[in-house]
């Protein structure tokens, strides 16, 4: 045997991760205010690129209705790949290849993923103090996204009527630094509307006093029973430390009385300053869910948060002109034309891509939308993945910090993915959202000697032919925050 040099040719297929690649998947997982920063920064260093209000816009696609679900079209891919780089593009268009999101779902392939799918819905209380020598105007000026666009945003989902949303929204302006109304500000068309405008988040927002609102706290928390209610009435009493006459006026021990001071501690006598801070952003929703005037459920992306950035071609071919037989120039030109043109391309695909994964994650949990939690249907990655014909990976990206506004208020699009459990009754699974709001439902519905313990739900669940552990139920009714129930049984106790 010989050993001698030779050249052999080979053919080989490998996936990699490209620079636009990554950038493509980066822009699909942001949040909108991470979306908002990143082409913020983009406009800074690109001069082909400006915010929008010329005439180049491209047009993205911002409905979808659900009057025929079997008629709805398959969204075309507007992302193209920009992978020749060392050639000039096209002032007018990008080179024509596979889609990015496409490369993205065939490199996730080979890829190990796990995401988590924790479900905790944004609370909305707030830890920060405001300041209180901002009033509510000013932090709507300097702070639209997280206080005036936020309740806003919600009024508009809350009410039909144009004139109620119209007094809705002019009220917001006048609350106070801590999100109080002020009392002369109630007149008989405001009454009207202020049972909706307290149910608005943050819990306690809109209250005409601090009794009232840490009285709409408790309540969501189902705690106002009628002892707290007179402590409410009698919160000075709390400052001068009067605890015996407190104690007396309520019908309780002085004991109770400690634990019932520490609960009302807990509470956020400032619900404003939840909307000063800036995590609470999170609430702009990406997509809006409306029904028409024939019930359909209509999908819209909110344009509100949507960058909408152009590529200046005026500005394109002067500095073409002028750097025509300068190398430098030319490839200045090139590389800052590809990258404006791929942006552009990039955001146009991410949103149409929020939207056909919102569309379908809407067609399926229409149920939801009508009854609530009860009806919410088990549903994973895999079931949207396949639908849209994605990768489980990019449905992920699409759904994490990405929210939907509805009548029944604002959802991370993850919410709705829950695993489900067998029901014995056909071949139906039933998600875990519609069993913790199962629990809920009987516990609410518990008698005062007759407080349902882990096992005692348990026996009840199986009568409705579902399989569950009580350790399942536990966890359930802890993720719920519903305390045992030897914590009910004394709670019930007190309230008489």
């Amino acid at each position: 045997m010989s050993l001698t040099p030779r050249l052999d040719l080979r053919q080989s297929q490998t996936l990699t991760m490209t620079p636009r690649l990554q950038q493509a998947i980066r822009l699909l997982q942001m949040s909108s205010l991470e979306l908002e920063a990143a082409v913020s920064e983009e406009l800074e260093k690109n001069p082909f690129l400006e915010r929008e209000g010329g005439e180049d816009e491209t047009d993205i696609p911002n409905q979808a209705d659900f009057s025929e679900s079997e008629g709805r079209e398959e969204l075309p891919s507007l992302f193209d790949s920009a992978g020749q780089e060392d050639a000039p593009p096209d002032t007018n268009d990008l080179p024509t290849e596979d889609s990015f999101y496409e490369q993205a779902n065939d490199f996730s392939e080979e890829i190990e993923y796990s995401p988590d799918f924790s479900v905790d819905p944004w609370s909305g209380s707030g830890t920060r103090e405001a300041d209180n020598s901002v009033s509510a105007v000013d932090l709507c000026a300097s702070k639209p996204a997280s206080f005036y666009e936020s309740l806003t945003g919600q009024i508009n989902m809350a009410f039909y009527d144009p004139q109620e949303r119209a007094l809705a929204v002019s009220l917001v302006e006048k609350l106070d630094e801590n999100g109080y109304l002020p009392v002369e500000a109630c007149t008989p068309a405001v009454e009207k509307i202020l049972p909706v405008l307290q149910g608005l988040s943050p819990t306690g927002i809109f209250a005409r006093s601090l009794s009232e609102c840490l009285a709409l706290q408790l309540k969501e928390l189902d705690r106002c029973d009628p002892a707290m209610a007179t402590m409410l009435e009698h919160l000075e009493l709390i400052a001068q430390r009067e605890y015996k006459k407190l104690a007396k006026l309520c019908g309780v021990d002085e004991e109770d009385i400690a634990d019932m001071i520490a609960e009302i501690k807990r509470l956020n006598p400032r619900p404003a300053s939840a909307l000063t801070q800036d995590m609470p952003g999170v609430l702009i929703p990406d997509v809006l869910l409306r029904q028409d005037k024939f019930g359909h459920f209509v999908v819209e992306l909110n344009q509100a948060a949507l960058p909408r950035v152009l590529i200046n071609r005026a500005y394109v071919a002067e500095i073409s002109a002028a750097g025509k037989g300068n190398k430098a120039a030319n490839k200045f030109v090139a590389e800052h034309l590809s990258a404006a043109n791929f942006l552009v391309k990039a955001l146009n695909q991410r949103a149409e891509t929020i939207l056909k994964v919102a569309s379908e994650i809407v067609e399926r949990q229409k149920d939801f939308f009508v009854q609530g939690e009860k009806a919410l249907k088990p549903m994973v990655l895999r079931d949207i993945a396949e639908a849209v014909g994605m990768h489980e990976s990019s449905i992920s990206r699409v759904t994490a910090g990405k929210y939907i506004a509805c009548r029944r208020g604002i959802f991370e699009l993850k919410f709705f993915f829950s695993q489900g459990l067998e029901s014995r009754v056909g071949d139906d699974l039933i998600s875990a959202q519609a069993i913790k709001q199962r629990i809920r439902e009987l516990i609410e519905s518990e008698e005062k000697d007759n407080i349902l313990s882990d096992e005692a739900l348990v026996y009840m669940l199986k009568r409705e032919n579902i399989d569950i552990a009580r350790r399942t139920v536990a966890k359930y009714r802890e993720a719920l925050g519903i305390p045992t129930s030897a914590q009910r049984k004394r709670d019930k106790r007190l309230k008489g």
